[in-house]
């Protein structure tokens, strides 16, 4: 709660990478921290079911805008197969990056400010909000399942 009211965006964005960290390494789900590889940067990694998951967070007064995600969906389909990423966006998505991911070869889930807050919360585990999203993504090609949407 500290971060919400905190004036730097900057660093709240940094530590908005570490507060995931942690909550992988709590879920045992091998974390990785912030790398650079060969021209781009990536703010986080982790693995659940056999599945790598790229991460990428964003706190910005406006929701991501479509070019944004397809920065982050650029770098996610260059790697793996079996790879997915995922775009943490505490203020949320455009209507319009949501449409253009949801469909064609999505290799990205959303997660919002108030998934997270579910989390935190304890109405939902981070691994169960993730295998959700992904499995509702799976069936319908939707990739933004916000949690209270979650029935």
């Amino acid at each position: 709660m500290a971060l919400v009211t905190s004036p730097n965006t900057q660093s709240r964005g940094f530590e908005l990478e570490k507060v995931m960290y942690d909550l992988s390494e709590l879920f045992d789900l091998d974390p990785k921290s912030s790398f650079r590889n060969t021209g781009e940067q990536i703010d986080g990694a982790f693995a659940i079911s056999g599945t790598e998951f790229l991460f990428e967070a964003r706190w910005r007064q406006k929701p991501s805008a479509a070019a944004d995600l397809d920065t982050f969906a650029a770098k996610v389909r260059r790697k793996l197969e079996n790879t997915l990423g995922v775009f943490l966006s505490i203020n949320g998505f455009s209507p319009e990056g949501v449409i253009a991911h949801s469909s064609g070869g999505a290799v990205l889930i959303f997660v919002d400010g108030a998934d997270l807050m579910a989390v935190f919360e304890e109405r939902i585990d981070f691994v169960s909000l993730l295998h959700r999203k992904k499995r509702h993504a799976a069936k319908t090609g939707e990739i933004y399942l916000p949690f209270h949407d979650m029935g």
